[in-house]
């Protein structure tokens, strides 16, 4: 049985794009291991878990999220942590998720084993006062790009600054939703219009404009579903709305249950990062298996796939005055609605899980030796 690790610079609990492949694999037969840091301790009573067959191992050393480089020195003692626990342990391959996590397993890496470069995100910033840093992620990502056996990457923002030297590494794994997970996903009625957001909660500003355009409409519900940095915060402003519930962390297995409970999603985030204009969130193709229209940011790549597809609406997140329009149009003819999900009915089964995560064979080679 071939053996893989994987690094991972967050307690699991689980991240979901990492649960899937992971399972994936040892559907494959493969032995599955995950390192992961658990930097805040959530998971202090469980060092050692086990979830549908994936062996689960947790390091604490302490940090706390969002705190930039005081979060180094812990950093640097989970790999140190890792290698020593890897140090007498055999495995064919590193599986490294996000940028972190591949300078990890670079540190960390034995001979002999093919290392993965699992790229998350694009890592790059904009602005004309961020150049000189762009130019210096884009190096270190190189740098590790140029180390590692294969690289997946999830959108072709990713791809693009990819060298030719590299490009024969590049494995396609975009984040798609299982279909089995919302296969049972029905629309429950109600007579308010219900707009939620789904997914880890970072964005406080552009939540909170939409919590401001809606405050005076009594037919309208808000939910924030999902922990993040700025899950605190909006809890806490969040009393200052009748007709808002920011509820918190939820098991993935609910993510069917809370679609069926939202008619409009709101797929929001800052202008200022090129991150969020050139991806493709989970809960995007989410909405498209759950029919759920949604409303996107101007001027970003779902901006461009919303306005092609008619699926949904597109505001100016950081306008309340924009934001509150939209919602009233919506309010006085529901018709609107009714014909986003007529059109993406067209296409809920585009976006599927069990058929990209096959391209992880190009990787883990079958049958196993």
């Amino acid at each position: 049985m071939k053996k893989v690790k994987m690094i991972l610079t967050n307690g699991f609990g689980p991240d979901v794009r990492v649960y899937k492949e992971a399972k994936y694999l040892v559907s494959k037969g493969f032995d599955v291991e995950i390192l992961c840091w658990d930097r805040e301790n959530e998971f202090a009573g469980a060092e050692s878990d086990n979830v549908d067959g994936i062996r689960i191992k947790r390091f604490f050393p302490a940090a706390k999220y969002g705190t930039g480089y005081r979060q180094l020195k812990p950093y640097f003692q989970f790999i140190r942590e890792c290698k020593d626990y890897l140090s007498d342990l055999d495995y064919d391959y590193l599986h490294c998720h996000d940028l972190d996590g591949i300078i990890a397993g670079w540190f960390i890496s034995k001979k002999g084993a093919a290392l993965v470069f699992d790229m998350h995100e694009f890592y790059e910033v904009n602005g004309p006062r961020r150049q000189r840093l762009r130019y210096l992620v884009r190096a270190v990502v190189k740098f590790f790009q140029n180390r590692s056996d294969y690289i997946i990457y999830v959108n072709e923002a990713q791809a693009k600054p990819v060298s030719r030297r590299n490009s024969k590494k590049l494995v396609f794994l975009p984040n798609y939703p299982e279909q089995k997970m919302y296969a049972g996903c029905q629309k429950i009625p109600s007579e308010k219009l219900r707009i939620a957001y789904i997914g880890a909660v970072r964005q406080f500003d552009e939540l909170k404009n939409l919590f401001d355009a809606c405050k005076d409409m009594s037919d309208v519900s808000i939910s924030v579903h999902g922990a993040g940095v700025a899950y605190a915060a909006l809890k806490e402003v969040s009393r200052q709305y009748p007709n808002v519930a920011v509820t918190g962390r939820y098991h993935y297995s609910e993510s069917g249950r809370l679609y069926a409970d939202t008619d409009l999603l709101y797929v929001m985030y800052p202008s200022t990062s090129e991150q969020y204009l050139v991806s493709y969130p989970v809960k995007f193709y989410e909405a498209i298996i759950t029919k759920t229209p949604m409303i996107v940011g101007t001027n970003t790549v779902l901006d461009e796939f919303v306005m092609e597809h008619d699926i949904g609406f597109v505001v100016d997140g950081s306008n309340v005055d924009d934001i509150r329009s939209l919602i009233e149009q919506i309010r006085r003819k529901p018709d609107l609605l009714r014909n986003k999900v007529e059109n993406l009915r067209s296409i809920q089964h585009d976006y599927s899980w069990d058929h990209v995560v096959q391209n992880l064979d190009k990787i883990y080679n079958w049958p196993l030796q």
